[in-house]
């Protein structure tokens, strides 16, 4: 079918949370949509489950990761626009179309996003309004909430997969050498907060893959070598990441999220693991900081 915007979902056991992505972007008015979701390696049937579209075309194959996973979709997209949507979050009514305008009104923006919500469980916890300032200092773009021209994405290569993660924000960094980045003050997208992302359960490498990013920013600017040419695997720091898990059980326990405590709790020493339960039971999680 011939579309107005590409959407590409890359997956791995999405379970039921598949189906409400996937329906948040065929739902959205005002456009002709597709969803190309690339299915990394599943076990649990989720892709296959999905029903059948001709708005939904499914990409099966063997776990790669996602930057590989989404350099798939990108080969059999065919839309001027391609968005972003990861296959446990929605996009709100009139995400794409908001955006698709916005490009078309401004010829020199390559790439543009939303604010977004986040939400644990069913309970909306913050809203998130952020500009695209300051990106070799931090990353301030909602991966899923992103539609970008598709010309763009040939200019810069596509996802590189050295980047295992922080693979978006390179994205982001090589988009903002040769186009304009922009981020809409309206509320687009509804980002799903659990133990499973990879900010909880990779944070060390998360960390140390998006600062090879910046200093490949920074080498392009001075025309100097890449680093990230090296392909460098970041290793992880398995005591940072015990740390991490550690405070994000106390962030769940305030937030009477359970079973993201449970899973965080299992990637604790049995001691530590001990230690951070007694203080949750004793309500002594204190350190939450949502609203």
């Amino acid at each position: 079918m011939t579309s107005d915007v590409d959407v590409i979902i890359p997956v791995r056991n999405g379970g039921k949370l598949l189906h409400q992505a996937v329906d948040s972007v065929l739902c959205q008015d005002g456009l002709r949509v597709r969803a190309i979701i690339v299915d990394d390696g599943s076990t649990d049937g989720s892709p296959q489950k999905l029903p059948r579209d001709p708005r939904i075309e499914l990409l099966v194959g063997p776990a790669r990761g996602i930057p590989a996973a989404l350099n798939v979709a990108l080969a059999e997209c065919r839309a001027p626009y391609i968005a972003r949507q990861d296959a446990d979050d929605e996009s709100l009514p009139g995400r794409l179309a908001a955006e698709v305008a916005f490009l078309d009104a401004n010829e020199g923006i390559g790439l543009v996003a939303t604010a977004f919500e986040t939400v644990v469980g069913t309970k909306t916890i913050a809203t998130t309004h952020t500009q695209p300032t300051r990106m070799l200092d931090k990353n301030p773009i909602c991966a899923g909430s992103t539609v970008m021209r598709r010309d763009l994405l040939d200019q810069v290569g596509g996802y590189r997969p050295v980047f295992r993660f922080s693979s978006d924000y390179d994205m982001w960094l090589r988009c903002a050498t040769v186009a304009g980045v922009a981020i809409l003050p309206i509320v687009g997208y509804r980002y799903r907060l659990s133990a499973d992302m990879t900010t909880v359960r990779h944070a060390s490498q998360q960390r140390g893959y998006a600062e090879l990013a910046r200093a490949s920013a920074r080498a392009r600017m001075a025309n100097a070598p890449d680093p990230a040419d090296d392909n460098p695997p970041v290793p992880a720091d398995p005591h940072a990441d015990v740390a991490v898990a550690e405070w994000w059980a106390r962030e769940f326990a305030g937030l009477r999220s359970w079973p993201d405590v449970v899973t965080c709790l299992r990637r604790l020493p049995p001691r530590r693991a001990a230690r951070v339960l007694g203080h949750v039971l004793r309500g002594a999680s204190t350190q939450v900081a949502w609203t």
